[in-house]
C-alpha cells in the first residue's frame, strides 16, 4: 500500500540553524508502525534517517535542529581580508559554509521495510545564526529587498522596500539627516533610506553580510532578471564634499560572489549564494581587483578619501534612466556610510592620543562576522609555566672532576607561554553597548592586534578566547559616562625553546 504520510509543519524557506527547526508528519499509513523523515541533500545524500512512532494524536514531532547545526560553520578564516592583496584577492565571498541547503523525504516503516513518498520536499536553507527557543520559524522578509515593476515596456526595476543587513549592528539614521551632518550623499539615497554610519580608523578591516534574494512578489511584477544583489555601488567623497570615485562591483562568480556569471543572468539565490559578503572597510578597499564584464579593474580607495557609501543594487532593464547602464539607483539594503578619522573637518578625531588600537571581530546571531575597535587603555602580559629537571653540572664520563660556575643544574625541558591582553572601550552609547554584548557572549573571536602584533601581521586577524566570563548591561541611565574592559588570550601559545 502506498505511503499516506504527509508533511504538515516544515522549518520554511529560510531557518536559524540554533533554535527550533520543527517537522511534523502526519496520516500514518494503515498497518505502519513507525513514521521516516529522511534529510537529505538537494543530490540525495542521506545526512539523517530518523523513525518515530505515532505519538497520542496519530503525528510524529520532530526537531532537527542538532542535525543541521552539523553541516554550517563559522566563517572561513581571513574572512576579515576580503580584498586583502594576495590573502583574498576577492572583495566579495559566498555563503558555502555558513549555508546548508537540503531537502526532506517522508514515509512509513512496516515491519522493518521502509516506503517513502515519491516527492521531496524544499529545498529549505538553513543558516548558522541563532535564535529564540520559542521563535520557530525564521522570518527572512526584513532582511530581503523587495521589487517590483513599473508600467514601462520592458518594466523597471522599482524597489519598495530595503533589506537589514545580517548584522547585530542596527543603529541608522534617515537619509534626510545625512544634510544636516553637512555631507554630501548620492542622490538615490532618499529621504527616508535608512544609513548606518561606521566611524572608522583608515587601517580599518570591515565586511557586512547581506541576504541575497530579493523578494519578487511586488505588484507590476519586476523584470524576471532581477534576482539578487546585481553588484555592490560604492560612492567616495572627499571632505568637502568633492566626487572622487563612483563604482559598481558586480556580484558574479568571477568577484567571490554569485550566482550569476555575468551581469543579468538572472540566477536564483541560493544554498552557497543565499548570502554575500563584502569587504568594505578601507583597508579593505586600499588596492584589489575586479571583473567587469570582460574587463578587469583596479580600485584603490583614494587617500583624500573622507567619507563614502556603499549600496546594493538590483538589475533593472538597460532602456531605464540610471546612473549606471543596467542596475538600480536605489539601494536594496540599508545604506553602509563609512566616515574615516582623520580625514578633515567633517569627522577630525584623529585618535593621537590613544593607545594602539585592537580590532575585534566575533561571530554574530545570524552566524556572520561583526566588528568593534577598542582604542583605549590596553595591557598584554604574559604567563609562562616551566617543565624543570635538575641536570648533574659534573660529566662523570670524563677524564676528571670538572665543572664550572656558569654549568645549569635546574634546566626546564619546555614551557608554556600564554599571551594575555586587557582591552577598554572608550566612552560608550547605550546602543554600542548593547551590540558590544555579542562580543562577550560569542563563541568565534578573532582579534587584529595592530602594532602590537607581530612584525608583517598588524594586519591580519587572530583567534582568541575571551576570558571575562562576565558580562553586566551598562547604560547612561546607570551609569552616566561608562566603558567597557574585555580581557582575552590569543587562542595559539607562544612557542619557547628548550633549555
Amino acid at each position: 500500500m502506498a505511503s499516506t504520510v504527509s508533511l504538515t509543519q516544515s522549518p520554511g524557506d529560510y531557518n536559524l540553524a540554533y533554535g527550533p527547526n520543527p517537522v511534523t508528519l502526519s496520516n500514518l499509513t494503515t498497518g505502519a508502525t513507525k513514521f521516516v523523515l529522511q534529510v537529505r541533500t538537494l543530490g540525495g545524500t542521506i545526512l539523517a534517517d530518523i523513525r518515530q512512532t505515532a505519538n497520542s494524536q496519530g503525528k510524529a514531532i520532530f526537531d532537527i535542529q542538532n542535525i543541521l547545526q552539523t553541516y554550517v560553520h563559522v566563517s572561513p578564516i581571513d574572512t576579515e581580508l576580503l580584498g586583502l592583496g594576495s590573502v583574498s584577492p576577492a572583495n566579495l565571498q559566498n555563503s558555502e559554509q555558513e549555508v546548508e541547503q537540503y531537502i526532506l523525504r517522508i514515509g512509513d516503516e512496516t515491519s522493518g521495510v521502509v516506503d517513502l513518498r515519491p516527492q521531496s520536499y524544499g529545498p529549505y536553507n538553513v543558516i548558522g545564526g541563532k535564535k529564540p527557543w520559542y521563535d520557530l520559524t525564521w522570518q527572512e522578509g526584513p532582511y530581503q529587498g523587495a521589487i517590483q515593476g513599473d508600467d514601462s515596456n520592458p518594466p523597471c526595476t522599482n524597489i519598495y522596500s530595503n533589506g537589514q543587513p545580517l548584522s547585530d549592528f542596527t543603529s541608522y539614521i534617515r537619509g534626510s539627516e545625512l544634510a544636516t551632518m553637512g555631507v554630501a550623499a548620492p542622490s538615490s539615497i532618499g529621504i527616508n533610506t535608512k544609513v548606518q554610519i561606521h566611524d572608522v580608523f583608515a587601517s580599518d578591516l570591515h565586511t557586512v553580510s547581506y541576504l541575497n534574494p530579493l523578494y519578487t512578489g511586488g505588484l507590476p511584477s519586476p523584470p524576471a532578471s532581477a534576482q539578487g544583489i546585481e553588484g555592490f555601488r560604492i560612492t567616495t567623497y572627499e571632505n568637502d564634499g568633492t566626487v572622487v570615485d563612483d563604482v559598481i562591483i558586480p556580484n558574479v562568480v568571477a568577484n567571490g560572489g554569485g550566482p550569476n556569471i555575468d551581469y543579468g543572468d538572472g540566477n536564483q539565490p541560493q544554498n552557497n549564494t543565499a548570502v554575500i559578503t563584502a569587504g568594505l572597510g578601507p583597508q579593505n578597499l586600499v588596492n584589489f581587483t575586479y571583473t567587469d564584464g570582460l574587463l578587469s579593474v583596479n580600485f584603490t580607495l583614494d587617500p583624500a578619501v573622507a567619507y563614502y557609501y556603499v549600496q546594493t543594487v538590483a538589475w533593472t532593464p538597460g532602456t531605464c534612466l540610471a546612473t549606471f547602464t543596467g542596475y538600480t539607483d536605489e539601494s536594496i539594503h540599508w545604506v553602509q556610510m563609512y566616515r574615516i578619522y582623520g580625514r578633515g573637518a567633517v569627522y577630525n578625531n584623529t585618535g593621537c592620543l590613544d593607545y594602539d588600537n585592537i580590532q575585534f571581530s566575533w561571530l554574530n546571531s545570524y552566524g556572520f562576522r561583526d566588528y568593534y575597535t577598542f582604542t583605549k587603555k590596553n595591557v598584554r602580559s604574559t604567563k609562562r609555566k616551566a617543565n624543570n629537571f635538575l641536570a648533574n653540572t659534573v660529566d662523570y664520563n670524563g677524564a676528571n672532576y670538572a665543572t664550572t660556575s656558569g654549568a645549569r643544574g635546574f634546566t626546564t625541558y619546555s614551557q608554556e607561554i600564554q599571551e594575555t591582553f586587557t582591552a577598554m572601550t572608550r566612552y560608550l552609547s547605550d546602543e554600542e553597548a548593547d551590540y558590544l554584548e555579542g562580543l562577550f557572549n560569542s563563541p568565534d573571536v578573532r582579534v587584529r592586534l595592530g602594532q602590537s602584533a607581530p612584525a608583517g601581521y598588524e594586519a591580519f586577524f587572530f583567534g582568541c578566547n575571551i576570558t571575562s566570563t562576565s558580562w553586566t548591561e551598562k547604560s547612561y541611565r546607570k551609569d552616566k559616562l561608562f566603558q567597557y574592559e574585555i580581557k582575552f588570550k590569543l587562542a595559539n601559545n607562544l612557542k619557547s625553546q628548550r633549555g
